[in-house]
């Protein structure tokens, strides 16, 4: 009898490092469409991109905005994944971001702070806290007013992506009273892999970046030149290369990706040649 014939098996092949997005102050995770379909692969290799709603934002905007709810949100995603995953936020998302990866280093492939480098403190806290007062008192006129900024600041394609979803005017309050409470130094010192802080050249949150440089144990920093604060939806072509950049790394890193095992790099500065 003739011996049967040998089992061709693949190898198995490693998926893409998924990447978790999270959104900034007002608005929702379908605001940065454009930016998750720029740190897509452009191979087509699948690499899986989730941009959830925060609580207080987007459908989830008659929920309380927490620091631990937000968190936890972050957390659902990677557990979707099944996998560690790379967190890159924006301004508040940012400060998420750092919360999760320091609370849960395992689950963190890497980590993307975006124009979120000015360590909260009730100073700081100030201008958004008489901003959300105001929204309280008169929602309709503070919904008036901020389109139109936004709209004279960025131009209509941005603030119509800024729109997707509705804008979450009345949980400013909640999340700046969480966001100063947050020693956002502290979560970027607790955790030990790959950290790259990305900010605008003219963003006011750059105040501190060397400080949060300083304070990661494995960290780089690029600066956009003459970028602003929401430089990642006005050049989100730009803000997806940078974020894939980062998962492409953990991608070559090895098969355990999670933030505690991620290889050492040193801490630089660079700006971008654009």
């Amino acid at each position: 009898m003739a011996a049967p014939a040998p089992v061709t098996v693949d190898p198995p092949v490693d998926r893409p490092t998924p990447v978790v997005l999270v959104h900034g102050l007002r608005v929702s995770g379908a605001t940065l469409h454009r930016v998750a379909a720029a740190v897509a692969d452009p191979a087509g290799a699948g690499r899986e991109v989730a941009t959830p709603d925060l609580p207080g934002h987007g459908a989830r905007r008659d929920e309380t905005f927490t620091m631990s709810g937000a968190v936890a949100t972050v957390l659902a995603e990677i557990d979707r994944f099944g996998r560690p995953a790379v967190v890159a936020g924006m301004s508040m998302g940012g400060y998420v971001a750092m919360a999760a990866a320091g609370r849960h280093p395992e689950a963190v492939a890497a980590l993307v702070p975006m124009c979120a480098t000015a360590q909260p403190s009730p100073l700081l806290a100030a201008p958004f806290e008489t901003f959300g007062a105001l929204t309280s008192f008169l929602p309709r006129q503070a919904a008036v007013i901020s389109q139109i900024a936004t709209r004279l600041v960025v131009g209509r394609q941005v603030s119509a992506d800024m729109e997707i979803g509705g804008l979450a005017l009345g949980s400013i309050a909640d999340v700046v009273a969480a966001i100063k409470r947050f020693d956002a130094l502290d979560a970027i010192h607790r955790y030990p892999g790959r950290t790259v802080f990305v900010n605008g050249g003219q963003d006011q949150f750059r105040v501190h970046e060397q400080r949060f440089v300083e304070a990661s144990r494995n960290a780089s920093l690029t600066v956009v030149p003459g970028a602003s604060h929401l430089f990642p939806l006005i050049q989100p072509d730009l803000a997806g290369h940078l974020i894939g950049a980062v998962a492409a790394e953990c991608d070559t890193a090895g098969p355990d990706r999670s933030g505690e095992t991620t290889g050492s790099h040193p801490s630089v500065s660079a700006e971008l040649d654009t």
